[in-house]
């Protein structure tokens, strides 16, 4: 019998996790101090404003939680901090291999250099593979709302560095009416080099046209696609692609892409052969963990236990890493007893 006890234990695997979202509010008092910066003595003051309020009422409104967040991710000790915390909690939450995405752009305000950004939260994620039975690898974003030029200068210089630990590149941040031309220009440069992969945040907000267009641009894995909910034809054609959607049900609730868990459309994509895959999205912002996003398909959707072993295979089979890793964690998942 499938329990939440079990689904905290069982070996699983995440790929859509924001380091900038995911961090625990005693880490960025920590943080704070040890960089001289202020902020709030009381833990639950920091925490409120950390996580996404209750009256959200779109994507922009849940973003804003970001803006208190990365003034204090601006050092090479304060990105290495961060990632280590959040790897952390992924591995007590039962997670043996997580993607951890982020944004250089962001954490630029002091002079870091992108290769500097990157290298700081690489170095809090190999600390962390070395004290939990965890493996991290890293997606690079782009900001959309950042000037084309900008955007290609931090894929260049990422894959510039040929880090071993990068793994994919994306696009987030709010779908302006012109992403499907920003995605192409951003991106198709960079398509196939040194094996790096693609995913992007597509379809958050409603618009199945961003993720066709996604998808025709080379991206195995979309970011949310949430916006596919009330396309059956998409989700009959998508189903039929090497496509993986990295679906957020909690953070999609906060954004009101869906009115309840109950909408989010589980069934209908295992119908259609829709193949995708639960994740935090932010686990500080959304107040969530990934066993707790399962909780919610097993309460609300009666997810079975082969379901469910499904949806933790189907996220080893699109990660972004090696085979050799894709099958030591396919065999931990088979020998665990549910």
């Amino acid at each position: 019998m499938l329990t939440l006890a079990k689904i905290q234990q069982f070996p699983k695997a995440e790929l859509h996790c924001h380091l900038d979202g995911s961090i625990r509010p005693q880490t960025l008092q920590k943080i704070a101090r040890l960089d001289h910066l202020p902020i709030d003595e009381d833990q639950q003051v920091v925490a409120q404003k950390m996580t996404a309020s209750s009256n959200c009422h779109n994507l922009m409104d849940y973003l804003t939680c970001f803006d208190y967040v990365l003034p204090y991710l601006q050092t090479a000790q304060a990105l290495k901090i961060a990632a280590f915390d959040v790897l952390e909690q992924a591995a007590a939450d039962g997670i043996q291999y997580l993607e951890l995405r982020f944004a250089p752009s962001l954490s630029q305000q002091q002079g870091l250099s992108v290769t500097e950004v990157i290298q700081a939260v690489a170095a809090g994620v190999a600390k962390a593979e070395a004290q939990y039975p965890i493996i991290g690898n890293l997606l690079i974003c782009g900001m959309r709302q950042d000037e084309l030029a900008h955007i290609q200068a931090v894929f260049q210089e990422t894959l510039d560095q040929g880090h071993q630990k990068i793994v994919g590149l994306d696009l987030a941040g709010p779908e302006r009416p012109d992403f499907p031309l920003t995605l192409k220009e951003s991106v198709t440069p960079f398509l196939g080099h040194q094996g790096v992969q693609l995913t992007l945040h597509a379809g958050e907000c409603g618009c199945v046209r961003n993720i066709l267009q996604a998808i025709q641009l080379g991206a195995t894995r979309i970011g949310h696609g949430i916006a596919l909910k009330d396309d059956p034809a998409a989700q009959q054609e998508i189903g039929q692609l090497p496509v993986c959607l990295e679906c957020c049900p909690t953070s999609n609730l906060q954004t009101k892409a869906i009115a309840s868990y109950e909408e989010f459309p589980y069934r209908a994509y295992l119908t259609h052969g829709v193949k995708f895959c639960l994740n935090t999205d932010n686990r500080t912002v959304s107040n969530t963990t990934l066993t707790k996003e399962y909780a919610h398909l097993l309460e609300h959707h009666a997810m079975t236990t082969a379901e469910f072993r499904q949806l933790n295979q189907n996220a080893i089979d699109f990660a972004f890493t090696t085979p050799e890793v894709k099958a030591q964690l396919s065999q931990k998942m088979a020998q665990f007893s549910l």
